[in-house]
């Protein structure tokens, strides 16, 4: 029955006059708006930005020089705390935060705050102007190259920190950062 009441209502003349209409309104309504948008002059965008001008970036800053005494005692750390030779160097080399209340032996043992990585070279850069210096605190920024026998390790960015204590450098923290995209060594 429902099948012969939609049939009668699609075949009615009143009905089909009533769907001429409104499909002659739809289509005079879409024509206005067609005729509307392109005869419209107005400008929807902002031709003329307010505000000061934006400034170029400035340039990127330099590696700070870094003194001798403290590039010593964050590369002696890096060729013998990462890759666990001459744990006892290490050992003297960080400060208390890095030992994280470790001592001797227990260092000695490997199980340190800092992944093992078999340095071959250090490379210093500065990424996003990360690195400061400070008459008693230095922070650099490093790319370590692993040696050619590594095998599956790749280039690490890695962050470095050393704090002067009673005249001494002393390496405060060490760890990798998410840093530039390193390339695989061929």
């Amino acid at each position: 029955m429902a099948v012969n009441v939609v049939q009668a209502a699609l075949s009615s003349r009143r009905f089909n006059r009533w769907l001429l209409a409104l499909g002659s309104l739809v289509l005079v309504a879409g024509i206005i708006a067609v005729v509307v948008t392109f005869t419209n002059n107005s400008k929807t965008e902002n031709s003329a930005p307010t505000g000061p001008p934006i400034k170029a970036a400035p340039p990127a800053q330099p590696n700070l020089k870094m003194p001798a005494q403290a590039w010593n005692v964050a590369s002696q750390f890096m060729f013998t705390a990462l890759p666990r030779k001459h744990l006892a160097t290490a050992y003297r080399l960080a400060d208390a935060s890095m030992l994280g209340g470790m001592s001797l032996s227990q260092w000695k043992t490997g199980s340190i705050q800092a992944p093992y990585f078999p340095t071959a070279k250090i490379v210093r850069y500065n990424w996003k102007n990360t690195n400061y210096r400070h008459p008693r605190e230095i922070a650099q920024n490093v790319i370590l190259i692993p040696g050619k026998s590594s095998g599956t390790f790749r280039p690490m960015p890695s962050l470095v920190i050393l704090k002067k204590i009673g005249g001494q450098w002393k390496v405060d923290y060490f760890g990798p950062v998410n840093g530039p995209p390193v390339p695989t060594p061929k």
